[in-house]
């Protein structure tokens, strides 16, 4: 595969900004509607999963649950903004009936993603 390489520009975003530079345990981040959350969350946790400590194996693995209210929000807003930011087949492999999305462009590096509805 090839490199893969994303540019996320926070310079117009100082609360996103803010959000990506905080390390604390638990965070929230609010906005309107069209402020960038979803995008920041998405490039989070690629850059989190490039931070884990690699297995024994090398790769760096992790896990992450991505929750709304109804899985009619998760299709029509946030698995929309991954699939912009990181569109299955070239980055990964997006499993419809179990609403996860494995990443594996990056080498060193696999995040499991699990969209999930309360």
């Amino acid at each position: 595969m090839p490199e893969v390489n994303i540019n996320y520009d926070y310079s117009g975003a100082p609360v996103l900004k803010a959000f990506a530079r905080d390390s604390g345990f638990l965070r929230c981040i609010t906005g309107p509607f069209g402020s960038g959350k979803s995008s920041a969350c998405v490039m989070e946790i690629i850059r989190r999963g490039h931070q884990q400590k690699p297995g024994k194996d090398g790769v760096r693995r992790t896990r992450w649950a991505v929750i709304r209210n109804t899985y009619s929000q998760l299709q029509d807003t946030t698995i929309k903004t991954f699939h912009d930011w990181l569109p299955p087949g070239m980055f990964g492999t997006w499993r419809v009936a179990d609403h996860d999305y494995i990443i594996t462009s990056f080498p060193g590096v696999e995040i499991e993603v699990l969209f999930r509805a309360l």
